[in-house]
């Protein structure tokens, strides 16, 4: 509690009970009909609105402010007794119907921005509670207060003026907190403002035209459409704005007996009037709810699409890498990530193929290093397998990219090269010698390579291609190693 017992908060509630004061001033100078009949009753517009916003455990905070500012505003018409009881009607209206509110929409603060909300808010807000409330103010009116009036008139009178003020100004003052930070963005553009100053200039034309035959009572109407297309573009706010104006100005020039409804006795015109304000302002509001929430699904939606595709994208992302390190599994030797020889045989068959077909060169290099196994037996495996991925280190740096290079098993290399002669293949093969004897390999120091070269010619095939670099390379080693042969 000591919360609210600071100056700040304490000056909070003042300002809260002088304005209720003002709303009710408001509704009696301004919103009544020469009948004496109240258009719009706005002090439980702020109760309610307040009650909606506030948390629960904060409402007792504010009962005794309003009880005394209810008092204030009645002292000059009502006696005191009657005063109170009107406070603890309109007090129990506003609370029990945020209260209701509250819980069956499974929201502890106030929120415009759903259609079961709004929903909520007309069957309990403008429905169920004035009408009650509106039961036990015709029983205090009937039995304490000299009149003729009926029963009926009484609950008539207050239910209507309850909930048409209830209608007006709770949902601005809730879509005002709401939009707070939001308004200072408002696109205040020609369009909008020409908008705004075209509706008013129209709602003073409409309501203040002498001649009653020129138009129709269903006229006035034609608002929906504006109010419709003014929420549609601009939002909710803008548009329970533009109707409290519209509706402001029926009000002036209606109570001045101008304007469609004047045609009607003084009970008729304020029932048409009452029933103009109440079809204008529920479906711009409603319709501004909705349009609103249908925004924010397809929003919703769009970014569930976005996240979607994102998923997916990742998700084939991740599949195209697995497939290739599946096809780097298939195609490429564990070893030295050069390609195996299953993959070589399949490229030496495409490209002898080619160069029949263009009449191209194509050569091999059949590679074995030799004594290789001293080196398995002496180091070791490991030893032996650093010896291998620094001899491919060697080869890669000494061929073209378009070359093809694998591992054709144990110690043996092979080197495919598209485009190129005997010739060229040899002297390949001959740097590869060199670079390789000139290298010192890791624990064991010197090692060198033999190697077999080959061209192909259009009276092979892929076999006798191979079979004959193979019988280069066997003449190689048996011819002394550390040497090139071309057959």
């Amino acid at each position: 509690m000591h919360y609210y017992l600071n100056l700040k908060n304490i000056f909070l509630l003042l300002a809260l009970s002088l304005t209720y004061i003002i709303l009710g001033v408001m509704s009696i100078q301004f919103v009544t009909m020469p009948s004496g009949i109240a258009i719009a009753w706005f002090p439980n517009s702020l109760l309610l609105a307040l009650f909606l916003m506030k948390n629960i455990k904060e409402w007792k905070y504010y009962i005794p402010f309003f009880i005394v500012a209810e008092i204030v505003a009645d002292y000059q018409v009502f006696t005191l007794i009657q005063a109170l009881q009107f406070s603890f009607i309109n007090l129990f209206e506003t609370m029990f119907g945020a209260y209701i509110i509250k819980k069956l929409s499974s929201n502890d603060g106030a929120g415009f921005t759903n259609t079961k909300y709004v929903l909520l808010f007309f069957l309990i807000g403008l429905t169920l509670m004035p009408a009650m409330s509106a039961l036990f103010g015709a029983i205090v009116y009937h039995t304490q207060i000299d009149t003729q009036t009926t029963f009926f008139e009484f609950w008539r009178i207050w239910f209507f003026g309850d909930s048409i003020g209830i209608l007006l100004l709770t949902p601005i003052m809730v879509l005002l907190k709401e939009n707070y930070k939001s308004l200072k963005n408002y696109d205040f553009n020609i369009q909008n403002i020409s908008i705004a100053l075209l509706s008013i200039y129209l709602a003073i034309v409409l309501f203040s035209f002498t001649d009653i035959n020129f138009m129709l009572p269903t006229t006035p109407l034609l608002f929906v459409l504006l109010l419709l297309w003014i929420v549609y573009k601009q939002g909710v706010l803008p548009g329970m704005i533009m109707a409290l104006l519209i509706t402001s100005i029926a009000i002036y020039y209606t109570s001045s007996g101008l304007g469609p409804f004047s045609i009607f006795g003084l009970k008729g015109t304020t029932i048409y009037l009452q029933e103009f304000i109440a079809i204008l302002v529920i479906t711009t509001l409603f319709f501004g709810v909705l349009h609103q929430e249908i925004n924010e699904s397809k929003a919703k939606l769009e970014e569930l699409n976005k996240n979607l595709e994102n998923m997916v994208k990742e998700k084939t992302k991740s599949l195209m890498e697995a497939n290739q390190k599946l096809n780097n599994l298939a195609s490429k030797d564990s070893l030295t990530n050069i390609f195996n020889r299953r993959i070589i045989d399949e490229f030496i068959s495409k490209e002898t193929i080619k160069s029949k077909r263009y009449n191209n060169s194509l050569a091999l290099i059949m590679i074995d290093i030799d004594h290789f196994k001293e080196v398995n037996d002496k180091y070791g495996h490991q030893v032996g397998d650093e010896v291998i991925l620094s001899l491919v280190d060697i080869i890669s740096k000494n061929i073209r990219e378009s070359d093809i290079f694998g591992r054709w098993g144990g110690e043996e290399f092979i080197i495919l090269l598209p485009e190129t002669n005997l010739n060229q293949a040899t002297i390949v093969a001959q740097n590869i010698r060199k670079k390789v004897q000139e290298y010192r390999f890791d624990k064991v120091g010197q090692k060198t390579i033999s190697l077999g070269v080959s061209e192909f010619n259009s009276n092979d095939d892929s076999t006798v291609f191979i079979k004959r670099v193979d019988d280069a390379l066997y003449k190689a080693k048996a011819t002394g190693r550390n040497r090139v042969v071309s057959l």
